[in-house]
């Protein structure tokens, strides 16, 4: 009978126990993720009013990981991130030379990965600006939500290219075939760079 008469109420909303019970779950998940949200933007203000330009790119960054809403346009979204550059975050020219690297509408995206499209000048001049920017600085700040508690978390990111130089590439030709490119001699070189790389344990964020 009280089987008969959830099932006679399910369009409004009649619910078992359990999925109750994960629906209040989620909901806390996404209230504890609102709050650390608000902490992040506090943290992005702050250090935009104190002039630090690592404020600007977290705010770039914010928006290219779309937890930050206010801008969508990659063009637009991009010109956040030329500003941050501008004003001398290294974080924010890293990403920059690793958007031309892999022909990306938008710099950042940090969660997948990167590498040469068909139009491989566009691949050299990004290596060509990544390679001196990574040697100074081999990784990259973001921040996120661990759990409902705001934190700084730490990409590297030449790992993102000697893999291709190991595994190979790909060459579009005029006549409509492909070749595979590797170079052992490069791999070397961005491979030594991302082992050398000294990772930071993550950094939380304080109210």
């Amino acid at each position: 009978m009280a089987w008969a008469s959830c099932a006679s109420l399910l369009l409004s909303g009649c619910m078992t126990a359990a999925n109750i019970a994960q629906n209040l779950d989620n909901k806390a998940r996404v209230s504890e993720t609102q709050q650390g949200i608000t902490v992040l933007r506090a943290h992005i203000s702050k250090l935009q009013a104190a002039g630090d330009p690592l404020g600007d790119y977290y705010y770039a960054l914010g928006n290219s990981d779309g937890w930050i809403k206010d801008v969508s346009d990659p063009k637009a979204i991009t010109a956040l991130f030329e500003k941050a550059a501008a004003k001398g975050s290294m974080d924010a020219k890293i990403l920059l030379a690793l958007q031309l690297v892999s022909d990306d509408a938008l710099p950042g995206r940090l969660d997948y990965g990167h590498g040469p499209g068909k139009d491989l000048n566009k691949w050299e001049q990004g290596l060509a600006k990544l390679l001196p920017l990574l040697q100074q600085q081999c990784s990259v700040r973001r921040l996120v939500v661990d759990e409902g508690r705001a934190k700084t978390a730490y990409y590297p990111i030449a790992y993102e290219i000697w893999p291709h130089f190991r595994n190979g590439y790909y060459q579009y030709n005029a006549d409509g075939t492909r070749t595979l490119l590797k170079d052992p001699e490069r791999q070397k070189i961005w491979e030594k760079l991302d082992r050398s790389c000294p990772i930071p344990e993550f950094e939380w964020v304080k109210p």
